[in-house]
């Protein structure tokens, strides 16, 4: 069954920022990282790094130091008795300042595409509605967003970022204080579930979980469904193919010649070819 993660954005949320890091004595945790990581666990989440590095692309850091720098991080973690589930990084950029022509694409794990927090469920089989995504930058919070998470924002970062807008739910000042968020939403209510008698009902703790997150996940599936003019156009391709295979079987059966069945026919299939050809494109985006 699918469970729940917390994804992290890496600089200046669990590790200082001084710039592109490419060596591993450069990282640092941020004070409380390690104990916040280990409270998320506890609640039982997964944790998972998921961190733009376009410092590959640029020439300032290649794979190898890249995998130094993580082993690093997960060494100083280790260290204060947390761990990280899994960490992903997209090493790509588009543009003039990706010096190395390898990395120098648009990429679906770039953040604020949520293409590394999809590719984190699919490999570690996790729920994308219950999970959250923790960063300091608006795009961190746009990757969680389009992905289906709960969002917290580091504050200090983001001045300016419209919670209506960014699909942004709460702020916290630290990693620590983002973990309490998570937790404190995680639990249900102390006087959920209660009998008579002043105790807790579990199965009545359980349904009004379920029942909450349930209203959660429509909230959010309804909040974040993007209007596509491909889709729009798509299906009215789709119309138009069934109207002129319509008109088509008319022409044979009326007084009209071949050539216009075989005519609306042939427009019939080319609204289907627009049709297929609009919905791979949409598929593919």
């Amino acid at each position: 069954m699918s469970g729940p993660a917390v994804f992290l954005d890496r600089d200046n949320t669990v590790i200082e920022d001084p710039g592109f890091i490419n060596h591993p004595d450069q990282v640092r945790l941020k004070p409380g990282a390690a104990r916040a990581i280990c409270r998320l666990r506890e609640a039982g989440y997964a944790v998972v790094v998921a961190s733009n590095q376009s410092g590959v692309a640029r020439g300032l850091i290649n794979e190898a130091q890249l995998a130094a720098v993580h082993r690093r991080l997960r060494d100083l973690l280790r260290r204060e008795g947390a761990d990280l589930d899994a960490i992903y990084s997209c090493p790509y950029l588009a543009g003039p300042d990706a010096v190395v022509e390898a990395y120098r694409k648009n990429s679906d794990l770039r953040k604020p595409r949520p293409g590394m927090l999809f590719k984190a469920a699919r490999e570690l089989d996790l729920d994308l509605p219950r999970s959250w995504m923790i960063g300091d930058r608006p795009t961190d919070i746009d990757a969680g967003r389009r992905a289906g998470c709960r969002t917290i924002l580091i504050a200090g970062s983001g001045p300016g970022v419209d919670n209506a807008e960014t699909g942004l739910e709460f702020r916290a000042v630290s990693l620590a204080e983002a973990a309490t968020i998570v937790v404190e939403q995680t639990t249900p209510p102390a006087d959920s579930g209660r009998d008579q008698t002043g105790g807790s009902d579990p199965q009545a703790v359980n349904l009004l979980t379920e029942i909450r997150d349930l209203l959660d996940r429509q909230h959010r599936a309804e909040r974040q469904e993007d209007f596509s003019f491909l889709r729009l156009f798509g299906t009215l391709a789709q119309m138009l193919a069934i109207v002129m295979a319509v008109w088509g079987l008319s022409a044979m059966f009326e007084s009209e010649t071949v050539d216009f069945a075989v005519a609306r026919f042939a427009l019939a299939g080319f609204f289907q070819l627009v049709t297929l050809t609009i919905f791979v494109v949409e598929r593919r985006r």
